[in-house]
């Protein structure tokens, strides 16, 4: 498996960039009047994220050429097409339930996806199933995400 591309590191941070600045228009915004609408742009936005994180799996799976060429391999991709589909099916869930419930309730769906997610993604990562570079780059999106959404349910919902 090829080296993880410094363009796609770059592009992974700046994903992070909308969480951000809902994230400080949520928590510093005073009138009640856009946070709602915030707050749905942050869960869609998460939901977004997550399906792309799942896509990225689907992408290693279906690769045309195999750089590292093991005797469960199509066991491995089985999984990694499960990992690819498990998030978007979560962020469906949390925007839904953002939709029909309360914002909020989407907002703790994503935080407890993302933290999932995560994991998943580490145990496939011990097993050399993702290139090098890719969980680093990871966690630090994770960190900021999670603490983007952890912060909104402290400020505005909890």
């Amino acid at each position: 498996m090829r080296k993880l591309p410094y363009l796609a590191v770059v592009l992974m941070l700046a994903g992070l960039l909308p969480f951000i600045l809902c994230t400080c228009g949520i928590v510093f915004y005073d009138s009640a009047v856009p946070v709602p609408r915030l707050l749905m742009g942050l869960v869609l936005y998460g939901a977004l994220s997550l399906s792309f994180f799942g896509a990225v799996h689907w992408g290693w799976a279906l690769e045309a050429e195999r750089v590292i060429l093991t005797v469960d391999a199509e066991r491995v991709d089985r999984l990694r097409l499960l990992l690819g589909v498990l998030p978007v099916l979560a962020g469906w869930v949390a925007a839904f339930t953002a939709v029909v419930s309360s914002p909020l309730s989407g907002v703790v769906l994503l935080a407890v996806a993302f933290a999932l997610v995560a994991l998943c993604e580490r145990t496939a990562w011990r097993r050399g199933w993702l290139p090098p570079g890719y969980m680093g780059v990871r966690w630090i999106v994770t960190a900021v995400t999670e603490c983007c959404l952890l912060t909104v349910l402290l400020m505005r919902g909890l």
